[in-house]
């Protein structure tokens, strides 16, 4: 309890005490009748949170010429009898710390004095007051571990059916297609069924007019299509794809042209011969063949100023591109992206309608590459020795690049709006990463990491409030 310096019935001042840099916790307790407390001209820095718990019959309160920066979320909170508080003479730091308190004097009904803002910089000498928000947004963000399944995998893919959600995993040492469905109980992914197969590398959805498909690449004895079962519950084989086609599949992309449905294996084998298949009503057939001798390793569907476009990365040449023929109904090969050689993955998102594109490169520098009015530049290079992935995602307006390494940490980069550039944010550690893919349910994130050497983790992406 603190030793007054001067103490009348109803009324405690603390004056000009050197010693006095805080006030603790139940600092006032079994004085539940005090009306008026002045803790002025100290050296005070802040106060506990539960300071001033008990004292509902204050009606003043002084903390005036202190050297206070911060005050916790509310310590003011038992003050039911509050009608004035001197904040005057402080160094209150107007940060994320201050975001409680700037909400709190627009709600209370007690009269403040003026707190002024010390800092920062750009805040000095403001009212907090007068303000109705902060500069900083005083929220960050964070990926944790939420879940970890015991099986290496090389792909992930997601699908919702009937309101549940869905994940396949293609676990080619488990010589299977996993299946996982999020409980909505038990609030984490369950094992729903199990595709098996011989060195599955691809387990990729498609649901068309409200029956599943999952398009099932293997290494060996072929590829096939397998559909959900609903009197089952449970995949059964639906289709084989034809071996002659496929020699060692790299990558699956399904997407979507008008009213028709297709998917496109990227063949990865030096006699390969990537494909493009279509869905008839009855099963998907063999349509066109796109890229062949090529090697390869990566295919990324987009739209690309209005138009569907199909972009193929390999291991032997720079990506091609190729654009939709409306008049022949196949995609024609329209150019290349130059200086962009030993590219294994490319993916596209886009932040404020501006499209970009992630170009993973093994050796040397990953590259971001925005399009401009007839092409892509270059505006970022990353550091990626080792690296099969990078995968932009976002969450909650914020947009973010995982960049896996085989030989070190994986990085997730966060974007700068006012730089126009991402930002190392957070290193996680996964094992020969091969996928980063996005699982949303029940208002929650996560953000699933397949591995070639260790377990599948999941991680949740979860929002901080720096302001606490």
């Amino acid at each position: 309890m603190v030793t007054p310096l001067c103490h009348q019935k109803n009324a405690i001042k603390l004056l000009n005490s050197n010693s006095l840099t805080t006030v603790q916790d139940d600092a006032f307790s079994g004085l539940s009748h005090l009306e008026y407390l002045f803790i002025e001209s100290n050296k005070m820095e802040t106060a506990s949170s539960n300071a001033f718990r008990g004292l509902r019959d204050l009606t003043h309160l002084s903390l005036a010429n202190n050297n206070i920066k911060a005050l916790p979320r509310d310590v003011f909170i038992d003050l039911d009898s509050l009608i004035e508080l001197d904040l005057r003479g402080n160094a209150f730091e107007c940060d994320c710390r201050a975001k409680w308190l700037m909400t709190w004097l627009k709600n209370t009904n007690a009269t403040v004095s003026d707190v002024v803002c010390a800092g920062p910089e750009d805040m000095k000498d403001k009212r907090l007051n007068d303000m109705n928000s902060l500069h900083n947004e005083c929220i960050s963000t964070d990926f944790v571990l939420h879940q970890s399944v015991a099986s290496e995998s090389l792909s992930v893919d997601t699908f919702s059916y009937k309101n549940d959600v869905y994940v396949t995993i293609a676990a080619p040492s488990a010589e299977s297609c996993m299946v996982f469905q999020w409980d909505h109980i038990e609030m984490n992914f369950r094992t729903y069924d199990n595709i098996t197969g011989q060195s599955i590398v691809g387990c990729k959805s498609v649901v068309i007019q409200d029956q599943v498909f999952v398009i099932v690449a293997q290494l060996f004895g072929g590829s096939h299509i397998y559909k959900f079962d609903e009197d089952q519950s449970r995949f059964s084989k639906f289709q084989d794809i034809e071996v002659s086609k496929i020699s060692k599949p790299n990558d699956i992309e399904v997407f979507q042209i008008g009213s028709d449905w297709f998917f496109v294996i990227a063949d990865s084998s030096k006699a390969g011969l990537s494909t493009l298949y279509k869905w008839n009503d009855k099963g998907f057939y063999s349509y066109q063949s796109l890229h062949e001798w090529y090697r390869d390793t990566d295919a990324e569907f987009l739209d690309l100023d209005g138009k569907a476009h199909l972009i193929l990365a390999s291991r032997s040449q720079v990506p091609v591109i190729y654009q939709w023929s409306r008049s022949n109904q196949k995609f024609v090969l329209q150019g290349e992206i130059p200086h962009m050689e030993d590219v294994v993955a490319v993916k596209h998102f886009r932040i404020k309608e501006e499209l970009y594109l992630a170009m993973t490169r093994y050796i040397g520098d990953s590259k971001i590459l925005r399009w401009g009015t007839k092409q892509f530049a270059e505006v970022q290079a990353l550091p990626s020795r080792g690296s099969m992935i990078l995968q932009p995602f976002s969450f909650k307006e914020r947009y973010y690049l995982a960049l896996g390494s085989d030989y070190t940490f994986s990085q997730i980069y966060l974007w700068d709006d006012e730089n126009k550039l991402f930002d190392r944010f957070k290193e996680v550690y996964i094992q020969a990463p091969r996928s980063f893919t996005v699982v949303s349910t029940d208002r929650r994130d996560f953000i699933f990491t397949s591995s070639f050497k260790g377990n599948t983790q999941i991680f949740e992406h979860i929002i901080i409030d720096l302001s606490l």
